[in-house]
């Protein structure tokens, strides 16, 4: 009743009896209560229809598939990539332990300092097999003055 009450702008309702006291106790209204009674429904009704719960109901079951699909995706994802590294997926593993077990890899992979073999050059090209310009031979037999 408290919601009616604040729609009339009463702080209590008004109690009558018959006549005599038998019967059950009402409430007497007049027609500009009556009136804010209905304009407060009718209002409600205009805000919240009756088949906007329905497409609600429908929307969030669009997005609960929608998430399943996703986690399905990430799962699968995470799946691949434990696979890539070497890693064993365990069953009944969390999204959370599996990419632990990916960040520990990684760290792996980065803590590692001799994954690289670099040549050293100090910039001076050095002509192979003693040619010249990597073609020019003064050595070979037809280069000889004879």
């Amino acid at each position: 009743m408290k919601k009616l009450l604040a729609v009339l702008g009463l702080q209590a309702f008004t109690f009558h009896n018959n006549f005599w006291g038998s019967g059950e106790a009402h409430v007497k209204l007049d027609n500009k209560q009556l009136q804010l009674i209905e304009d407060a429904l009718e209002k409600n009704a205009t805000e919240n229809p009756a088949n906007e719960d329905a497409k609600t109901l429908e929307d969030l079951q669009a997005k609960v598939s929608g998430f399943e699909a996703n986690e399905t995706a990430v799962q699968e994802a995470l799946t691949a990539a434990l696979g890539l590294n070497g890693i064993e997926a365990t069953e009944g593993q969390t999204v959370a332990e599996a990419i632990t077990a990916l960040g520990a890899k990684c760290n792996e992979y980065g803590s590692n300092k001799n994954t690289h073999s670099f040549i050293h050059t100090n910039g001076v090209d050095k002509e192979p097999d003693g040619l010249i310009e990597g073609y020019f031979d003064p050595n070979a037999p037809h280069n000889q003055l004879d």
